[in-house]
Protein backbone atom coordinates (compact mmCIF):
# COMPACT_ATOMS: atom_id res chain seq x y z
CA UNK A 1 0.00 0.00 0.00
CA UNK A 2 1.43 3.36 -0.71
CA UNK A 3 1.82 5.69 2.17
CA UNK A 4 0.40 9.35 2.28
CA UNK A 5 4.04 10.70 2.16
CA UNK A 6 4.72 9.07 -1.11
CA UNK A 7 1.82 10.28 -2.75
CA UNK A 8 2.65 13.75 -2.04
CA UNK A 9 6.23 13.00 -3.22
CA UNK A 10 4.67 11.65 -6.61
CA UNK A 11 2.64 14.44 -6.87
CA UNK A 12 5.79 16.64 -6.35
CA UNK A 13 7.59 15.09 -9.11
CA UNK A 14 5.20 16.54 -11.24
CA UNK A 15 5.07 14.46 -14.86
CA UNK A 16 7.49 11.12 -15.78
CA UNK A 17 9.16 12.73 -18.40
CA UNK A 18 11.68 14.87 -15.86
CA UNK A 19 12.43 10.60 -14.37
CA UNK A 20 13.48 9.32 -17.71
CA UNK A 21 15.36 12.23 -19.02
CA UNK A 22 17.19 12.11 -15.45
CA UNK A 23 17.06 8.68 -16.21
CA UNK A 24 18.68 8.90 -19.11
CA UNK A 25 21.56 11.25 -18.41
CA UNK A 26 22.49 9.24 -15.82
CA UNK A 27 22.57 5.83 -18.08
CA UNK A 28 25.06 7.95 -20.67
CA UNK A 29 26.73 9.60 -17.86
CA UNK A 30 26.52 12.69 -19.83
CA UNK A 31 23.93 15.80 -20.48
CA UNK A 32 25.19 15.98 -24.33
CA UNK A 33 25.54 12.11 -25.35
CA UNK A 34 21.65 12.18 -23.49
CA UNK A 35 20.64 14.90 -25.67
CA UNK A 36 21.29 12.71 -28.97
CA UNK A 37 19.74 10.29 -27.88
CA UNK A 38 16.22 11.85 -26.69
CA UNK A 39 16.39 14.28 -29.60
CA UNK A 40 16.20 17.26 -27.53
CA UNK A 41 18.15 20.90 -26.89
CA UNK A 42 20.37 20.69 -24.47
CA UNK A 43 19.13 23.70 -22.30
CA UNK A 44 15.84 21.78 -22.07
CA UNK A 45 17.42 18.54 -20.54
CA UNK A 46 19.61 20.34 -18.22
CA UNK A 47 16.47 22.15 -17.06
CA UNK A 48 14.24 19.08 -16.72
CA UNK A 49 16.96 17.89 -14.60
CA UNK A 50 17.33 20.94 -12.61
CA UNK A 51 13.58 20.96 -11.64
CA UNK A 52 13.93 17.18 -10.72
CA UNK A 53 16.67 17.98 -8.10
CA UNK A 54 15.06 21.14 -6.72
CA UNK A 55 12.33 18.82 -6.00
CA UNK A 56 14.20 16.36 -3.78
CA UNK A 57 16.21 20.00 -2.32
CA UNK A 58 19.39 17.59 -3.19
CA UNK A 59 22.04 18.08 -6.26
CA UNK A 60 21.50 15.07 -8.60
CA UNK A 61 24.73 15.13 -10.03
CA UNK A 62 28.59 16.92 -9.80
CA UNK A 63 30.54 17.50 -12.65
CA UNK A 64 34.15 16.61 -11.95
CA UNK A 65 36.62 17.20 -14.22
CA UNK A 66 34.67 16.91 -17.25
CA UNK A 67 32.90 13.81 -16.12
CA UNK A 68 29.24 13.76 -14.71
CA UNK A 69 29.20 11.79 -12.02
CA UNK A 70 25.79 11.18 -9.68
CA UNK A 71 25.98 12.01 -5.94
CA UNK A 72 24.13 9.70 -3.39
CA UNK A 73 20.78 11.21 -3.96
CA UNK A 74 21.37 10.71 -7.32
CA UNK A 75 21.94 7.49 -7.18
CA UNK A 76 18.99 6.49 -4.76
CA UNK A 77 16.73 8.69 -7.71
CA UNK A 78 18.24 6.35 -10.51
CA UNK A 79 17.63 3.01 -8.47
CA UNK A 80 13.76 4.35 -7.62
CA UNK A 81 13.26 5.67 -10.80
CA UNK A 82 13.78 2.16 -13.02
CA UNK A 83 11.72 0.78 -10.62
CA UNK A 84 8.92 3.17 -11.12
CA UNK A 85 9.30 2.53 -15.22
CA UNK A 86 9.17 -1.21 -14.37
CA UNK A 87 6.03 -1.26 -12.72
CA UNK A 88 4.59 0.98 -15.61
CA UNK A 89 5.61 -1.11 -17.63
CA UNK A 90 3.84 -4.21 -16.52
CA UNK A 91 0.76 -2.50 -15.88
CA UNK A 92 0.71 -1.25 -19.56
CA UNK A 93 1.15 -5.24 -20.45
CA UNK A 94 -1.38 -6.21 -18.22
CA UNK A 95 -3.82 -3.43 -19.70
CA UNK A 96 -3.14 -4.88 -22.73
CA UNK A 97 -3.87 -8.20 -21.96
CA UNK A 98 -7.08 -7.11 -20.45
CA UNK A 99 -7.83 -5.61 -23.97
CA UNK A 100 -6.50 -8.64 -25.66
CA UNK A 101 -4.06 -6.94 -27.53
CA UNK A 102 -1.10 -9.11 -26.39
CA UNK A 103 1.06 -5.58 -26.96
CA UNK A 104 4.32 -4.38 -25.45
CA UNK A 105 8.33 -4.30 -25.43
CA UNK A 106 10.61 -6.50 -25.11
CA UNK A 107 14.04 -6.26 -24.55
CA UNK A 108 16.36 -9.31 -24.53
CA UNK A 109 20.36 -8.88 -24.63
CA UNK A 110 22.52 -11.48 -26.21
CA UNK A 111 25.83 -12.93 -26.45
CA UNK A 112 27.21 -12.93 -30.15
CA UNK A 113 26.97 -16.16 -31.04
CA UNK A 114 23.47 -16.57 -30.30
CA UNK A 115 22.35 -14.56 -33.44
CA UNK A 116 22.94 -17.51 -35.55
CA UNK A 117 19.84 -19.42 -33.94
CA UNK A 118 17.58 -16.99 -32.35
CA UNK A 119 16.24 -15.14 -35.28
CA UNK A 120 14.36 -18.61 -36.23
CA UNK A 121 12.37 -17.91 -33.05
CA UNK A 122 11.89 -14.33 -32.72
CA UNK A 123 10.43 -14.32 -36.22
CA UNK A 124 7.43 -16.85 -35.57
CA UNK A 125 7.06 -14.84 -32.13
CA UNK A 126 6.62 -11.63 -33.61
CA UNK A 127 4.13 -13.43 -36.31
CA UNK A 128 2.18 -14.50 -33.58
CA UNK A 129 2.10 -11.58 -31.29
CA UNK A 130 2.36 -8.52 -34.13
CA UNK A 131 1.93 -6.04 -31.35
CA UNK A 132 5.16 -6.96 -29.42
CA UNK A 133 8.26 -4.37 -30.22
CA UNK A 134 11.36 -6.46 -29.80
CA UNK A 135 14.71 -4.54 -28.88
CA UNK A 136 17.47 -6.79 -29.16
CA UNK A 137 21.11 -5.90 -28.23
CA UNK A 138 23.68 -8.02 -29.03
CA UNK A 139 27.38 -8.31 -27.27
CA UNK A 140 30.11 -10.87 -25.97
CA UNK A 141 29.80 -12.08 -22.34
CA UNK A 142 31.33 -9.06 -20.65
CA UNK A 143 29.13 -7.11 -22.07
CA UNK A 144 25.91 -8.61 -21.39
CA UNK A 145 27.16 -9.47 -18.17
CA UNK A 146 27.13 -5.80 -17.15
CA UNK A 147 23.66 -5.29 -18.83
CA UNK A 148 22.28 -7.73 -16.70
CA UNK A 149 24.14 -6.31 -13.69
CA UNK A 150 22.38 -2.99 -14.52
CA UNK A 151 18.88 -4.85 -14.86
CA UNK A 152 18.51 -2.84 -18.10
CA UNK A 153 16.43 -6.18 -20.23
CA UNK A 154 13.72 -8.41 -19.58
CA UNK A 155 15.35 -11.66 -20.77
CA UNK A 156 19.62 -12.55 -21.48
CA UNK A 157 21.12 -15.49 -23.24
CA UNK A 158 24.18 -16.57 -22.05
CA UNK A 159 26.48 -20.53 -22.82
CA UNK A 160 28.33 -19.78 -19.85
CA UNK A 161 26.33 -18.44 -16.91
CA UNK A 162 27.78 -15.88 -14.96
CA UNK A 163 28.70 -16.57 -11.72
CA UNK A 164 28.62 -13.54 -9.41
CA UNK A 165 24.98 -12.90 -9.54
CA UNK A 166 22.07 -14.15 -8.44
CA UNK A 167 20.06 -15.18 -11.74
CA UNK A 168 17.04 -18.13 -12.88
CA UNK A 169 18.60 -19.84 -15.76
CA UNK A 170 16.62 -21.71 -18.25
CA UNK A 171 18.16 -24.80 -20.45
CA UNK A 172 16.95 -24.78 -23.95
CA UNK A 173 19.69 -26.20 -26.43
CA UNK A 174 23.29 -27.72 -26.01
CA UNK A 175 26.23 -25.63 -27.51
CA UNK A 176 29.13 -28.17 -28.02
CA UNK A 177 32.39 -25.85 -28.67
CA UNK A 178 34.61 -27.60 -31.12
CA UNK A 179 37.81 -27.75 -32.66
CA UNK A 180 38.05 -26.53 -36.68
CA UNK A 181 40.68 -26.27 -39.04
CA UNK A 182 40.74 -25.93 -42.85
CA UNK A 183 40.61 -29.58 -44.75
CA UNK A 184 43.91 -28.68 -45.92
CA UNK A 185 45.04 -28.24 -42.80
CA UNK A 186 48.39 -30.17 -41.84
CA UNK A 187 45.88 -31.82 -39.07
CA UNK A 188 42.90 -32.49 -41.22
CA UNK A 189 43.61 -35.77 -41.29
CA UNK A 190 44.39 -36.95 -38.13
CA UNK A 191 41.64 -39.07 -36.69
CA UNK A 192 42.59 -39.09 -33.22
CA UNK A 193 44.80 -35.65 -31.21
CA UNK A 194 45.44 -34.61 -27.85
CA UNK A 195 46.58 -31.38 -27.07
CA UNK A 196 49.92 -31.44 -27.46
CA UNK A 197 49.29 -32.47 -30.88
CA UNK A 198 47.94 -29.18 -31.57
CA UNK A 199 49.25 -26.99 -28.63
CA UNK A 200 51.73 -25.09 -30.81
CA UNK A 201 49.13 -24.45 -33.93
CA UNK A 202 47.89 -20.84 -34.40
CA UNK A 203 44.79 -20.03 -33.15
CA UNK A 204 42.12 -17.56 -34.27
CA UNK A 205 40.46 -16.99 -31.18
CA UNK A 206 37.67 -14.31 -30.25
CA UNK A 207 38.55 -11.65 -27.96
CA UNK A 208 38.20 -11.33 -24.11
CA UNK A 209 35.31 -11.22 -22.72
CA UNK A 210 33.27 -13.69 -25.22
CA UNK A 211 31.38 -16.56 -23.94
CA UNK A 212 33.17 -19.45 -25.97
CA UNK A 213 36.76 -18.06 -25.19
CA UNK A 214 36.01 -18.10 -21.20
CA UNK A 215 34.50 -21.56 -21.52
CA UNK A 216 38.12 -23.02 -23.36
CA UNK A 217 39.94 -20.11 -20.53
CA UNK A 218 38.47 -22.68 -18.39
CA UNK A 219 39.14 -26.04 -19.81
CA UNK A 220 43.05 -24.41 -20.41
CA UNK A 221 43.00 -23.87 -16.89
CA UNK A 222 41.59 -27.28 -15.26
CA UNK A 223 43.97 -29.25 -17.33
CA UNK A 224 46.97 -27.15 -17.38
CA UNK A 225 47.19 -26.45 -21.29
CA UNK A 226 48.32 -23.56 -22.89
CA UNK A 227 48.30 -21.82 -26.49
CA UNK A 228 51.41 -20.84 -27.77
CA UNK A 229 50.45 -18.77 -30.84
CA UNK A 230 46.76 -16.87 -30.19
CA UNK A 231 45.57 -14.03 -33.26
CA UNK A 232 42.37 -12.40 -31.68
CA UNK A 233 39.51 -11.71 -34.19
CA UNK A 234 36.29 -9.79 -32.87
CA UNK A 235 34.04 -11.39 -35.32
CA UNK A 236 32.74 -15.20 -35.82
CA UNK A 237 32.31 -15.04 -39.28
CA UNK A 238 35.99 -13.21 -39.61
CA UNK A 239 37.33 -16.20 -37.83
CA UNK A 240 35.62 -18.47 -40.29
CA UNK A 241 37.02 -17.26 -43.15
CA UNK A 242 40.53 -17.17 -41.46
CA UNK A 243 40.15 -20.75 -40.79
CA UNK A 244 38.61 -21.47 -44.71
CA UNK A 245 42.15 -19.20 -45.66
CA UNK A 246 43.95 -22.19 -43.69
CA UNK A 247 45.47 -19.22 -41.48
CA UNK A 248 44.90 -21.37 -38.24
CA UNK A 249 42.80 -23.16 -36.44
CA UNK A 250 39.74 -22.10 -34.16
CA UNK A 251 37.87 -23.06 -31.29
CA UNK A 252 34.15 -22.18 -31.69
CA UNK A 253 30.81 -22.81 -30.77
CA UNK A 254 29.53 -25.83 -33.88
CA UNK A 255 26.42 -23.15 -33.96
CA UNK A 256 28.63 -20.59 -36.51
CA UNK A 257 29.08 -23.89 -38.98
CA UNK A 258 25.65 -24.40 -40.28
CA UNK A 259 27.87 -24.27 -44.12
CA UNK A 260 31.10 -26.19 -42.66
CA UNK A 261 30.89 -28.70 -45.70
CA UNK A 262 30.75 -26.32 -48.02
CA UNK A 263 33.07 -23.85 -46.43
CA UNK A 264 35.58 -26.35 -46.41
CA UNK A 265 35.86 -26.39 -42.53
CA UNK A 266 36.11 -29.79 -40.32
CA UNK A 267 36.11 -30.88 -37.24
CA UNK A 268 38.95 -31.79 -34.99
CA UNK A 269 38.75 -34.74 -33.37
CA UNK A 270 40.64 -33.49 -29.91
CA UNK A 271 40.67 -35.46 -26.55
CA UNK A 272 38.26 -33.52 -24.69
CA UNK A 273 36.28 -32.06 -27.42
CA UNK A 274 33.87 -30.64 -27.80
CA UNK A 275 33.51 -28.40 -24.85
CA UNK A 276 29.18 -29.15 -23.55
CA UNK A 277 27.37 -25.84 -22.08
CA UNK A 278 24.03 -25.18 -22.71
CA UNK A 279 22.29 -22.33 -24.43
CA UNK A 280 20.18 -20.72 -21.29
CA UNK A 281 17.71 -17.97 -21.22
CA UNK A 282 18.23 -15.97 -17.22
CA UNK A 283 17.02 -13.35 -15.97
CA UNK A 284 17.72 -11.80 -11.66
CA UNK A 285 16.36 -13.80 -9.22
CA UNK A 286 14.61 -11.07 -8.07
CA UNK A 287 13.15 -9.50 -11.39
CA UNK A 288 9.54 -9.94 -11.96
CA UNK A 289 8.85 -10.76 -15.63
CA UNK A 290 6.29 -8.37 -17.83
CA UNK A 291 3.71 -10.30 -19.47
CA UNK A 292 5.32 -10.06 -22.76
CA UNK A 293 8.68 -11.37 -21.03
CA UNK A 294 6.87 -13.73 -19.96
CA UNK A 295 5.48 -15.29 -22.67
CA UNK A 296 8.49 -15.45 -24.85
CA UNK A 297 10.47 -17.47 -22.46
CA UNK A 298 7.56 -19.41 -22.69
CA UNK A 299 7.52 -19.78 -25.92
CA UNK A 300 11.48 -20.02 -26.53
CA UNK A 301 11.14 -22.97 -23.89
CA UNK A 302 8.47 -25.06 -25.24
CA UNK A 303 8.39 -24.13 -29.11
CA UNK A 304 12.39 -23.07 -29.63
CA UNK A 305 13.87 -25.76 -30.31
CA UNK A 306 11.57 -27.59 -33.10
CA UNK A 307 11.77 -24.07 -34.93
CA UNK A 308 15.51 -24.02 -36.04
CA UNK A 309 16.64 -25.21 -39.15
CA UNK A 310 16.90 -28.62 -38.32
CA UNK A 311 18.58 -30.23 -41.33
CA UNK A 312 21.02 -27.55 -41.35
CA UNK A 313 22.12 -26.61 -37.49
CA UNK A 314 21.66 -29.58 -35.30
CA UNK A 315 23.01 -32.21 -37.81
CA UNK A 316 26.67 -30.15 -37.08
CA UNK A 317 25.45 -29.55 -33.35
CA UNK A 318 24.48 -33.40 -32.43
CA UNK A 319 27.74 -34.60 -34.86
CA UNK A 320 29.66 -31.83 -33.14
CA UNK A 321 28.88 -33.46 -29.17
CA UNK A 322 29.47 -37.30 -30.50
CA UNK A 323 33.09 -36.06 -31.87
CA UNK A 324 32.54 -37.05 -35.93
CA UNK A 325 31.80 -34.51 -37.51
CA UNK A 326 34.28 -33.71 -40.57
CA UNK A 327 36.37 -36.88 -39.33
Amino acid sequence: MVKSLDIKLLARLGTLRQLEIFLQVAKEGSIARAVEVLNLTQPSVSIQVKKLSEVFGLPLYEVVGKKLKLTEAGRKVEEAGKEIFEVVGRLDDELNDLKGLRSGTLSISVVTTSKYFLPYIMAPFCELYPGVEVELNIGNRSTIIDRLNKNLDDLYIFSELPDSLDIVAYPFLPNPIAVIASKNHVLADKKKLKWKDIEHARFIMRETGSGSLFGVQNFLKENNYKMNDVMTIQSNEAIKHAVMANMGISIISAYTLSNADSDGIVQLNVEGFPLLSQWEMVHLKNKKLSTVAQMFLDFMLNNGRDLLPMKKIERNVQSAIDGHWGV
